[in-house]
């Protein structure tokens, strides 16, 4: 019976689903929609008005989008928002647009708007010879604004300057500076800039995320007493277990305090730092809740349907307390990651649930790649399999559209996008991916960043020759330092969950094992030497 349905649904690869105009308008807003209205768009048949009508119901103007509806009616629409005044003597230039001229070219398109009575914050702090100097003039938004704005190697080249403490005392109450610290602590070139972040406060306005920056910027310097304050600063600006977690951690790292670590004992999250915890205590990992069932026929819900799941989540969104009671329609074997979601949400993500579903795609796969696949549809969809991001990664696996052409043509086969909503065709098609990407790279963690941001981002990372080396710190703090935000914490959550499955698997693996070797390229990668 199983080996039925799994031949079903390879074969049963679904036509293109070329929703109506009427049809699509009457989805609920969701991302699910925005892809169906992308996808309308696009078609030949669909006409301008139509086209235009279709955007404007959109949840997410997202860039595909933006492009769809360009290539359909020559332009972008804009959508009709409360502006303030502009001032008509203000000439606007984007600090990344005049990061690309020269110096000589600025002056001279300075000297021209003066004379036309015009004025540009942007153009007098970048056309001087000390831009820095006359950034420090301008009032904390502004500066913020160009810093944050200028491309990446003008800010190295000209903004790798020591911060005043009566600057940052301003800075430090500007909303716009938590992007700054972020841009700072997570470039290694900018020791200067740096080097002026490590102050001590009694508290500020910043968020979590930039005093746990600034704690770290101050471990990378040694500077431990001051990484102490900051973090404990950090810790009253969330309410999130796994962010407690993360400070926990580090408070132990920096103190030595095991104090610190019998708190991560009672933390009802499982991620890198409690797993840790419990190494160097010699605890056992928690027990986790994997379902099984057997497979039922659940009326009136196709897995492979996003606007289905959509209505699922509205029905939850609108009567939270239902999702204990929802998820008892889903005990099927094909539905176990809608149960499992349900099921987690029921108790505010208080007993951790791994669901292993659709054990048959991966037949013949090695542990260690089913792990790896089950640890990455954790994070990406809960293994939900009809999930669309906002950018329109679809399905289990989370594969974007242009990835999916691609391994498609590898395989010299024609595939609608909508195929991805099949489980077994996600996983399929990821494993493809991923035996590219383990050409490459041996470590799971890396894997993961290569999965989330791209193989090009993750050679670009390794090859930084101040992360992953050996020292007081490490890996830590270079996995708290990796610049890109989402493949950051993704990376780590990805690792976490690596070690569940294969613990679940039968492979007995401590996350402290993965960890000792990712200073070592010989056994995680073949970008570095």
């Amino acid at each position: 019976m199983r080996f039925a349905i799994v031949i079903f649904l390879l074969i049963s690869i679904a036509e293109a689903k070329s929703y109506s105009f009427k049809k699509i308008e009457e989805m609920p807003t969701s991302y699910a929609k925005d892809y169906y209205t992308w996808r309308f768009i696009l078609e030949e048949k669909t006409s301008k008005k139509e086209a235009l009508k279709a955007y404007k119901w959109t949840k997410h103007k997202s860039y595909k989008l933006k492009k769809a509806i360009k290539k359909k009616v020559g332009y972008i629409p804009k959508i009709d928002k409360t502006t303030s005044k502009k001032d008509p003597k203000n000439f606007i230039i984007y600090p990344l647009t005049a990061s690309k001229k020269s110096k000589k070219a600025l002056k001279n398109l300075y000297q021209k708007i003066k004379k036309q009575g015009k004025y540009s914050d942007v153009l007098k702090v970048m056309s001087n010879n000390e831009p820095f100097k006359i950034l420090t003039t301008m009032p904390p938004s502004t500066q913020c604004y160009i810093f944050n704005g200028v491309s990446s190697k003008y800010r190295k080249r000209y903004f790798n300057k020591h911060f005043s403490p009566s600057q940052l005392e301003e800075l430090i109450h500007e909303e716009q500076f938590n992007k700054t610290i972020t841009k700072i602590v997570t470039t290694h070139e900018l020791q200067e800039a740096k080097k002026s972040l490590i102050f001590f406060i009694k508290d500020n306005n910043l968020t979590f995320q930039s005093n746990f920056f600034l704690a770290m910027n101050a471990i990378e310097f040694k500077k431990l007493k001051v990484a102490k304050k900051f973090l404990e600063i950090a810790r009253k600006k969330t309410i999130f277990q796994s962010k407690f977690d993360q400070i926990d951690f580090w408070l132990y790292l920096v103190t030595k305090e095991k104090s610190y670590l019998k708190k991560l004992l009672n933390s009802s999250d499982i991620n890198l730092y409690t797993l840790r915890a419990r190494d160097i205590l010699d605890e056992p990992y928690p027990k986790v809740i994997t379902p099984h069932f057997e497979f039922i026929d659940i009326k009136n819900f196709d897995i492979t349907n996003p606007i289905h799941w959509e209505k699922i989540k509205i029905q939850i969104k609108n009567n939270p307390k239902e999702a204990d009671k929802i998820a008892k329609n889903f005990k099927s074997s094909q539905t176990i990651g809608v149960y499992s979601y349900l099921k987690e949400k029921a108790t505010n993500y208080k007993k951790p649930y791994y669901p292993m579903p659709y054990p048959l795609a991966m037949w013949g796969f090695s542990k260690e790649r089913i792990a790896l696949i089950y640890a990455i549809a954790r994070q990406e969809s809960r293994f939900i399999p009809a999930s669309v991001s906002p950018s329109y990664a679809l399905g289990m696996m989370q594969i974007m559209p242009f990835l999916v052409k691609h391994l498609a043509k590898e395989r010299r086969k024609k595939i609608d996008l909508d195929d991805m909503f099949n489980p077994y065709v996600s996983v399929n098609y990821a494993n493809q991916h991923l035996d590219y990407l383990t050409k490459w790279l041996y470590h799971p963690l890396f894997i993961a960043y290569a999965y989330n941001g791209g193989i090009g981002f993750t050679r670009s990372t390794l090859r930084k020759r101040e992360l992953f080396k050996k020292g007081a710190f490490e890996p830590f703090l270079s996995m708290e330092l990796i610049s890109n935000h989402e493949s950051r914490e993704y990376g780590k959550k990805v690792l976490a969950n690596y070690v569940v499955y294969l613990n679940l698997l039968g492979i007995q693996t401590e996350v402290s094992d993965l960890l000792k070797n990712l200073d070592n390229p010989s056994q995680t990668d073949r970008f570095r030497k």
